[in-house]
């Protein structure tokens, strides 16, 4: 079957069964010939555009652009033989098809919640998504997170521009370093972080950082209004490693 359309009214298409026209030669389209590529995680297949993993991801173009033996059925070609993605969570692998291809018409189905662009943020870091990375450090900047799961991001997927203020955020928190900090950011970390907060001084006449006139009492911590970057640089200056250490 063939649509033939005339050149007085292009858009007016008539269907002609039956008829086929020669062409002597037929090539694809160096950009508009999509491939598709069946991905099987956990015990899910996913058929998706080939080319936006080849232009996003570093590894990936560098997997798909080995050469294959004539004859050799690649995998990833069909359902029957798809590239599996072994110890990758189907829903972590799903958000981040909703980050690479993105639903315009429902942006209800796209990224949203903090673990949404979490999991875009570990993918994108394992597989070198330059572009879907700042996107998701973009998003979860601007959503509520806990202080020390936002370190333990920025530790795991070397978000660095997280590290001084959200160590600050932990610095004013009103309640102190718990048995469950320690667990996640590791003893050492959880101690400096301890020594920072109560690093708070008062100058000559009892006034705080902030000049208010106030005497040291027993009660709930207040340290909203005092900046602790400069401890916390200091920190990382003369131990750079701190964090990488933090693990437990």
């Amino acid at each position: 079957m063939t649509l033939a359309f005339s050149e007085s009214s292009p858009g007016d298409a008539k269907e002609q069964p039956g008829r086929t026209t020669e062409v002597p030669f037929v090539r694809k389209d160096d950009r508009f010939y999509f491939t598709n590529v069946v991905f099987l995680v956990e015990s899910t297949l996913f058929r998706v555009p080939k080319h936006v993993f080849v232009n996003e991801s570093d590894v990936f173009r560098q997997m798909f652009e080995l050469p294959v033996p004539d004859g050799v059925e690649v995998d990833g070609c069909s359902d029957e033989r798809p590239l599996r993605l072994d110890l990758i969570k189907q829903d972590d692998f799903k958000q981040l098809l909703k980050a690479l291809l993105p639903d315009p018409r429902n942006p209800q189905n796209n990224p949203k919640s903090p673990s949404d662009w979490i999991s875009v943020l570990k993918l994108s870091t394992m597989w070198d998504f330059a572009r879907i990375k700042t996107q998701a450090i973009g998003s979860l900047k601007s959503l509520t997170m806990d202080p020390i799961d936002k370190i333990c991001l920025a530790r795991d997927y070397h978000v660095t521009e997280w590290i001084v203020p959200t160590m600050n955020d932990l610095a004013k928190r009103k309640e102190p370093i718990g048995m469950k900090d320690v667990e996640k950011i590791g003893i050492e970390l959880g101690l400096r972080i301890a020594a920072i907060r109560e690093g708070i001084v008062y100058t000559a006449g009892n006034s705080n950082y902030n000049g208010n006139h106030q005497s040291p009492a027993v009660g709930a911590r207040d340290a909203s209004n005092i900046d602790f970057t400069r401890a916390i640089e200091a920190l990382l200056s003369w131990d750079p490693d701190v964090l990488s250490r933090s693990k437990p």
